[in-house]
């Protein structure tokens, strides 16, 4: 565990937690991805939170739900994991996704390190599984969710090798060193620097009238392109009183 201390003070925070450590059971595999565990913290301090993408996977805006909808996933946080009381259909093409992320899991256990040695290149990547597995991608969008999986896989070992988080970029992609060590979990700040203030004046057209983000405590935010290309960052806010997490999306 690295305990990141920056715009968050006192929080601790663990990348890459298992799946398993957050979710209640495996019925969001291949939808979301883990980003990282923080504990430590005042609003939720008997429990952890976690940030949590469903980057990789486009959603279908005409399915309105409680728990989640394009833009936000509610989660109720029961025994220190994720519950998910939400439609599962939200998700384009969530039945293949849960197919094959666990091909692409085995074929990353067998040769991910080559694939990071030998710094393969995205699209070289998204080639050879399409050249090397006959993948039923049905209604998902397989360029994208090749490309997400690999980034936030290769990145995750990288940093489990190195210790260096976010720096997948300059080592597949040849992109300059980051200039400076990331906090992983940065300040919701009220001048609408980080975007939040957007989206509390539109909270009526972007939530249900179950959701009063007034009533959640903000917690932090994570940067997309820290875990993958995608700039779809995750903010996330916590209701101590009934103990549910709200992640919502902003692509900044």
């Amino acid at each position: 565990m690295i305990n990141h201390k920056g715009h968050l003070e006192n929080l601790n925070i663990e990348l890459y937690p298992d799946f398993n450590e957050v979710f209640e059971s495996d019925q969001l595999k291949g939808i979301f991805y883990p980003l990282c565990k923080i504990t430590n913290i005042e609003t939720s301090p008997d429990q952890p939170l976690y940030f949590v993408s469903s980057n990789g996977i486009w959603t279908n805006e005409n399915i309105k739900n409680e728990n989640n909808q394009t833009g936000f996933t509610c989660f109720e946080l029961k025994n220190g994991k994720y519950s998910f009381n939400g439609n599962l259909n939200v998700y384009i093409g969530h039945k293949e996704a849960k197919e094959i992320i666990k091909i692409l899991e085995d074929d990353f256990q067998k040769n991910g390190a080559a694939y990071l040695s030998k710094k393969v290149k995205t699209q070289i990547y998204i080639k050879t599984i399409k050249e090397n597995f006959d993948l039923n991608f049905g209604d998902l969008d397989k360029e994208y969710f090749l490309e997400t999986f690999y980034q936030f896989s290769v990145n995750k070992l990288n940093y489990k090798q190195t210790g260096n988080f976010g720096t997948f970029r300059h080592i597949i992609d040849g992109w300059g060193k980051p200039d400076e060590i990331s906090p992983v979990v940065y300040e919701i700040k009220d001048d609408n620097s980080t975007g939040f203030t957007d989206i509390e004046i539109n909270q009526e057209f972007l939530f249900p009238k179950s959701i009063t983000i007034d009533k959640y405590e903000k917690i932090g935010y994570t940067i997309g392109h820290e875990f993958f290309t995608d700039g779809n960052d995750t903010y996330l806010l916590f209701d101590k009183t009934n103990k549910r997490a709200l992640c919502i999306n902003h692509y900044s």
